[in-house]
């Protein structure tokens, strides 16, 4: 019965152990995939005038060739952008060639990190009219 009830309790001990191996490698790999630092206009800003180009910064450089980039604003309307800069850095831009009357926006990005991780997002940001 000691017996059966010890094996028991290393088999828990195992599993908990194991579990616990898991979680924080999972933690400690986290950090270095690529993701959204932040952005010019933040998410959910409210910009006294259009901006002249979308800026996102990675935490770490992005595949420029890979990378895009779209703009939709009132009526789910297309904002035209010029060819995407960037890429050595962490900074992507994103040059806007249309207009953008007063309304709400929303960036919808892909991207990908030199070791093949793929990240995508999407934010929002109002224009005021003045």
């Amino acid at each position: 019965m000691m017996l059966a009830m010890n094996n028991r309790v290393r088999r828990r001990i195992a599993l908990a152990a194991k579990t616990i191996a898991l979680l924080a490698l999972a933690a400690w790999r986290t950090p270095f995939h690529l993701h959204l630092l932040k952005s010019v206009p933040a998410a959910n800003a409210t910009m006294p005038s259009a901006p002249e180009s979308i800026r996102l910064w990675f935490s770490q450089p992005p595949e420029l060739a890979v990378t895009s980039v779209k703009v939709t604003g009132p009526g789910s309307t297309v904002v035209p952008l010029a060819p995407l800069s960037g890429g050595d850095s962490s900074l992507i831009v994103a040059p806007v060639k249309g207009t953008m009357a007063a309304g709400a926006y929303t960036v919808v990005w892909r991207t990908m990190a030199k070791d093949g991780h793929v990240a995508r997002g999407t934010f929002a940001f109002k224009v005021n009219a003045r």
